[in-house]
């Protein structure tokens, strides 16, 4: 082979892979839940998904909301969040 036909074969190899990795898998929506549990006794909140928390940190209300949100926006739980516990 020569050297014009090699470097052909290799553009063109080139143009066919960026193409093909151009596509993206549809995302899938998640269906979990996140849920903002209250103190029993003081103002603070922890974030769980489904049940089991996401670290053993208390929140304040505003923060546990945005974390919930971040959650959501990475696709680990649905937009709406559930609170839980005495207001």
């Amino acid at each position: 082979m020569t050297t014009t036909l090699t470097c052909k074969i290799i553009i063109s190899t080139l143009i066919l892979l960026s193409l093909a990795s151009c596509g993206s898998a549809q995302i899938i929506p998640t269906r979990d839940v996140c849920h903002i549990i209250r103190h029993e006794t003081d103002d603070i909140y922890q974030v769980k998904i489904n049940d089991q928390l996401i670290n053993k940190r208390w929140y304040l209300k505003d923060d546990a909301i945005v974390i919930a949100k971040d959650l959501h926006s990475k696709n680990l739980c649905t937009s709406s969040y559930q609170l839980e516990g005495k207001e």
